[in-house]
């Protein structure tokens, strides 16, 4: 099934990383021969000079592709179904790399604004991949690739369909495991990092307002909270927090 990443940012990442990955170029009419800076005629013209078709549509044909209120740019391109990979293949990625691996594991993230976020900062920050439930969570539909400004198409994604047993599969593979959470026997995040050295290490974040299921919590090695300034508005949101994780972790490897 073809599946429509739209908006300037996420069609350029797919265009420059993967072109063989793209069927079609959809443009608005007359904005692949428009002159000057134009970014989609910039992408139009890159897109042909790597061999992919480039079609004009009505904008309310791109409309209708991308959804109500989708922000397409008057760009759209047209690609196959996302491929998840393997929790293993991650760990694969990463050692093949002569890295440590560092997994972001998502427990039940369903908004996806927030999922697409923390799959941008996964690889803006230098994760090597991002686990998701299969049930009861969000996807990566095309809304998820145009929060992540494309990311989705860059960095691997591995979805699981029992958060626990690929909790214990990264174990097997030495990599330890952290929820992200505060609660009884949580210690500060950075105290916790620094004290892995340059290990393996999967961040574990749940959803929003729930947090981490318990049964998810207790299947992992550590327990890490972000400690907070200013409690009067509850807890960080799950990408804000992941953002922070992910840093942190980064940091504590350079030492």
């Amino acid at each position: 099934m073809a599946r429509h990443v739209y908006g300037v940012g996420p069609v350029r990442e797919l265009v420059t990383a993967r072109p063989g990955a793209v069927k079609a170029l959809l443009v608005e009419p007359g904005r692949a021969r428009k002159g000057g800076r134009d970014p989609v005629a910039e992408l139009a013209a890159t897109a042909r000079a790597a061999g992919i078709r480039v079609d004009e549509r009505a904008r309310a044909e791109l409309d209708r592709l991308c959804g109500p209120d989708a922000r397409h740019q008057g760009v759209v391109a047209v690609t196959g179904e996302l491929t998840y990979v393997d929790v293993d293949d991650l760990v694969a990625a990463a050692t093949a790399r002569g890295e440590a691996p560092l997994i972001v594991v998502l427990d039940g993230v369903q908004d996806p604004h927030n999922l697409g976020a923390v799959i941008r900062s996964a690889y803006v920050l230098g994760a090597h991949g991002v686990v998701i439930p299969e049930h009861r969570a969000a996807a990566v539909t095309p809304t998820v690739t145009k929060a992540s400004a494309g990311a989705t198409e860059l960095l691997p994604i591995a979805m699981a369909g029992n958060l626990t047993r690929a909790l214990e599969a990264l174990k097997a593979a030495g990599v330890w495991t952290c929820a992200v959470a505060s609660g009884p026997g949580a210690r500060p995040l950075a105290e916790v990092l620094a004290g892995l050295g340059d290990v393996g290490v999967a961040l574990v974040l749940g959803a929003e307002g729930s947090g981490v299921r318990p049964l998810v919590a207790r299947t992992c090695d550590l327990h890490a909270e972000i400690p907070m300034g200013g409690a009067g508005v509850g807890s960080l949101n799950v990408s804000v927090a992941a953002g922070i994780a992910i840093y942190e972790a980064m940091r504590a490897r350079r030492g």
